[in-house]
């Protein structure tokens, strides 16, 4: 009897002692061009409730801290651009003494607002980011992007088509200076965060 309970005792511990919470950092991008963007503003919901904003540093990072036991939704917004978010789940067991951090990046590539073309799809979340506390594992919902990813390809791929014609236009008839001209840009063959 006492060999059984001080196995339950042991594995009690060694499961205290690998208790995580999550500290989400990462940089926020230009689609076009891919250069860091200083300044844009992050805003972190707790359970629906604005808990936190902050700017991306001079290189573009941003770094925030997540208590276990809640929804967040970090929306990111920049004068100019379309504002995107994404979601975190941190439900899972809690107990004291979680001193475990475990850390994830997430690069959010920001697009700029086209004023011929409707974007408030992107008020959804991109992804949706599953914590365990327990574990410190960290999962995207697979089902949520697997119905999120197709329209968002699609999206982009008119998206694209139009910013591109825009940014030809501008040049065709010489109202921008290419030097100076955002949209003169050059973006990856293949983003691989949208």
């Amino acid at each position: 009897m006492w060999r059984s309970a001080w196995l339950v005792v042991a594995v009690l511990s060694q499961l205290v002692a690998s208790a995580y919470t999550l500290k989400v950092s990462g940089l926020v991008s230009h689609y076009h061009g891919g250069e860091v963007m200083e300044g844009a503003l992050l805003r972190v919901y707790k359970n629906g409730v604005k808990i936190e904003a902050i700017t991306s540093n001079v290189f573009g990072r941003y770094s925030v801290k997540l208590e276990n036991n809640a929804d967040y939704v970090f929306r990111f917004s920049a004068k100019g651009f379309v504002t995107k978010c994404f979601g975190v789940n941190t439900h899972g067991l809690v107990w004291e003494g979680e001193n475990n951090v475990k850390e994830l990046f997430v690069e959010m590539t920001m697009i700029e607002v086209l004023p011929t073309m409707d974007l408030e799809f992107f008020d959804m979340p991109v992804g949706r980011l599953r914590f365990e506390p327990a574990t410190g594992l960290v999962s995207w919902n697979k089902d949520y992007e697997a119905w999120v990813r197709p329209l968002v390809n699609e999206i982009m791929a008119e998206y694209d088509r139009q910013w591109y014609a825009t940014a030809s236009a501008v040049i065709m008839d010489g109202s921008g200076d290419p030097e100076l001209d955002p949209r003169q840009g050059s973006r990856p063959e293949s983003p691989s965060v949208r």
